[in-house]
Order: structure tokens, then sequence, then C-alpha cells
């Protein structure tokens, strides 16, 4: 394979999607052959409306926490966009990916280690198993930058792909009955993603993933 550069720009609700996004970008780096660089900014979706960035594939990271109305609207601005730029014929089709964790991001990281697919009422509720499968104290604060470094030195390129095909294994299983339209996205009640797309596109892009 040619020499590899690619960019993404993507909006992240947290700290802790910006920081794994960074060690994704680390973890599939081969200098000088592959490169990629997630540019990325702490916001909430909307900041794709406010500002144009034609010349990267966009992805917006967030989670539902609980929050319809907010969590709707998100996916909706990225349907929107990712049509409105697959639509113009001037240049090459730019992708706007939404990349949700519902609950939250939490059980995307115990994806990255163990099969998990419990159905929470809560947001709090993967917190105790989270601190469990990363060897973490048990009141440990896992937004402070010490605890989600130290949860991301676990994590491998291995354990990205198992985390993809475990998200994957769980949507499978979900029967269509229970499904909902958000914008052009089928949707789930949680356990649910969308994160394990937007990261298995960026593998397959740079060749460590076959589609």
């Amino acid at each position: 394979m040619a020499h590899y550069r690619k960019t993404y720009l993507c909006i992240c609700e947290g700290q802790q999607e910006k920081m794994y996004l960074d060690h994704v970008a680390k973890l599939i780096k081969i200098f000088p052959r592959r490169v990629i660089v997630f540019n990325s900014i702490i916001d909430n979706p909307q900041r794709l409306h406010k500002t144009s960035y034609e010349e990267y594939d966009n992805a917006a990271l967030f989670d539902y926490d609980f929050k319809e109305e907010e969590f709707r609207r998100n996916i909706e601005i990225c349907d929107k966009l990712d049509k409105k730029y697959a639509s113009v014929k001037s240049r090459p089709a730019k992708r706007v990916y939404h990349a949700f964790s519902n609950v939250n991001f939490d059980l995307w990281l115990i994806l990255h280690k163990i099969d998990f697919n419990k159905s929470v009422s809560a947001n709090h509720e993967y917190l105790k198993d989270l601190r469990r499968v990363y060897n973490l104290e048990k009141d440990a604060d896992i937004k402070s930058e010490k605890l989600i470094s130290k949860v991301l030195e676990q994590i491998t390129l291995d354990d990205v792909k198992s985390a993809i095909g475990r998200a994957d294994k769980i949507r499978n299983q979900k029967m269509y009955t229970d499904h909902i339209n958000i914008g052009s996205s089928i949707c789930y009640p949680n356990p649910d993603f969308s994160i394990h797309n937007f990261i298995k596109e960026v593998l397959v892009n740079c060749g460590e993933m076959i589609g």
C-alpha cells in the first residue's frame, strides 16, 4: 500500500472521547507509511453547522445520556450534513459520521476487553464494571485525565478491533421490531452504538481491516 495520510475533523462531547481518538491514531500509525490524524474539538455536533470543514471527513462523538431530544438532534445534524455533502458533484464526497454510544462511552470502553450486553436505566451503572475491567480503584474518577490515560494504556489495536466486533454482534442480535428511525439512521434501545462504524471505517480506509 502506498503512503497513506488521512485527517478527520472530530467533534467530541468530552475529554474521554478526544483522548481515545488520539490513542487510536497512535495505535494505527506506521510512520512514514501510514499516518492518521484526528483534529478533535470538544463541543457538541451543532458545531458542524457553524463552521465549514469541507476538506476533511467529519465525525461527531457523543452519548445518549438519557437526553432523548438532544440525542435525536445530534444524529439528525450528522445525517443531514452527510446527505448534503454526498450530493455535491464538484469534488470527492465528504462524509459526516455520527459516532454515538448509548448509553455512554463507558460501555464502549468495556467492549474493548470483554463481551458485555447489559441494558441500564441510569448513566452511572457501567462504572463498577468499567473499574473492574481496567483494574481501577472502586471510587476512581474515570473522567480525570490521569485515569483516562490509565485506561487507554491498556487498550491495544487488537482490543479496538474486538470492540468493533462485539458492538456489531450486539447490534446483529437486536430485534428489528424494536428499532426506531432517527434521521436516516436505525437506532435501538441501549446498549447501542454507531461509534464502532466510524472506527471501523477508519481502519478499513487505512488498510488495517477488511470491510
